[in-house]
């Protein structure tokens, strides 16, 4: 028994997150398209080649982190760790979304602080270990809960709106509410609770104002990773996690308004679609909407609620199966060793919520439009294999 280290470490350090060289610098270009001047002779237009407001008064993120471990093993053969981490983020450096009047879209502003607290584990352990078998098993997890501080003195208002995707969902930072918090327009329910719909139409009402539907970061995330080996005979498999966050799908909202997801089957058989909820005047209701109508209703409305799913999965990740010759060569001084190997990656998604799409699929990879799940290349599965000679 062995109770190893115990850590504990406390550090401040200053970083330029995400920030490109120059960005301080405010850029001018010349557009190939020409306009006449009063004498009648062309010349080219300048304009600022650029979507963000550049800011002198950018300051470096400061960050602030605690963190105690503990690492034990047992019989030389059990091993296990956990550590627990505070991390205070100040002055963040965030791409604000600003009016396009302005002749910008975005503006480089430093927000306030948040807080990152978590715990992280890793257990390994070799249940058989023997001269011809070796079965080496190890699980690790770590759970992670954010919260947005402040926003800074430069900031009116409680939150700052960081992302928008073509199907209308929002990605803001919210003070007092984990970071990434999704928002967009949902249904309009009355004070029970109950969906109204459009008196003459039939057609679902749009809430008042943009809805909140969680955030897009994970709370809980790991894997369970198995190694074996039987006289020389290798075989390993990776199975991972992300769990306790929520997306909103793209894929879904184009799928939903066009008739392509299995919730537009209802009403197909009679052609019409009567809402389940009331009216605005509170009473049942009873309008039939034709089956298209209905449907397509959420694109009109740049509803999302639609399409707001879990997005948390288990896949199987990796696998891989090998061979090592080592014994099959004959000695000499050139080839001390020869490993074969077959690896599989993206294998198999063992469990989604998402219809439709892979949970790791999107078209958009950005921090600011996380969460935004937005059609994009399919995730590959590959097959390959690794040769490893020693000399």
């Amino acid at each position: 028994l062995s109770f190893g280290k115990i850590r504990v470490a406390y550090g401040e350090v200053g970083s330029d997150t995400d920030v490109p060289a120059y960005a301080n610098n405010l850029f001018y270009g010349i557009n190939t398209q020409q306009f006449p001047n009063p004498s009648g002779t062309l010349q080219p237009l300048g304009s600022i080649n650029g979507n963000v407001i550049p800011n002198p008064d950018l300051k470096p993120m400061r960050v602030k982190e605690k963190e105690i471990g503990l690492e034990m093993t047992l019989f030389d053969n059990l091993r296990f760790e956990v550590s627990y981490y505070d991390k205070l983020s100040e002055d963040q450096i965030l791409n604000a979304q600003i009016s396009n009047s302005s002749g910008y879209t975005q503006q480089r502003i430093n927000v306030g602080a948040s807080e990152n607290k978590g715990i992280e584990m890793i257990f390994t352990v070799s249940p058989i270990s023997n001269d011809n078998f070796k079965w080496t098993t190890s699980i690790n997890a770590t759970h992670n809960t954010s919260k947005v501080l402040s926003l800074g003195d430069d900031v009116d208002g409680t939150f700052i709106q960081v992302g928008e995707a073509d199907f209308h969902g929002f990605v803001r930072q919210v003070v007092g509410m984990p970071m990434a918090q999704l928002y967009g327009f949902g249904y309009l329910r009355d004070d029970q609770g109950r969906q109204v719909f459009n008196t003459g139409t039939g057609r679902p009402e749009r809430s008042t104002a943009q809805l909140n539907f969680g955030s897009a970061l994970p709370t809980w995330w790991g894997g369970w990773t198995n190694n074996l080996n039987y006289k020389g005979v290798t075989f390993s498999f990776l199975i991972d996690f992300k769990l306790g966050h929520n997306l909103i799908s793209g894929t879904h909202t184009n799928a939903y308004r066009h008739g392509l997801d299995k919730a537009t089957l209802v009403g197909r058989d009679v052609g019409y679609v009567i809402g389940d909820g009331v009216n605005k005047e509170g009473t049942v209701n009873t309008t039939q909407t034709p089956v298209q109508t209905f449907y397509e209703t959420i694109r009109s409305h740049r509803g999302v609620e639609q399409s707001v799913f879990n997005a948390g999965s288990w896949q199987l990740r990796q696998m891989s199966v090998g061979y090592d010759f080592t014994k099959m060569i004959p000695a000499n001084k050139y080839i001390k060793g020869a490993k074969l190997s077959i690896v599989a990656n993206n294998v198999a998604v063992l469990k989604s919520w998402v219809p439709h799409i892979h949970p790791d699929q999107n078209g958009i990879i950005s921090d600011t439009t996380v969460g935004l799940e937005a059609t994009g290349l399919p995730i590959t599965r590959s097959l390959g294999f690794n040769l490893n000679i020693k000399f």
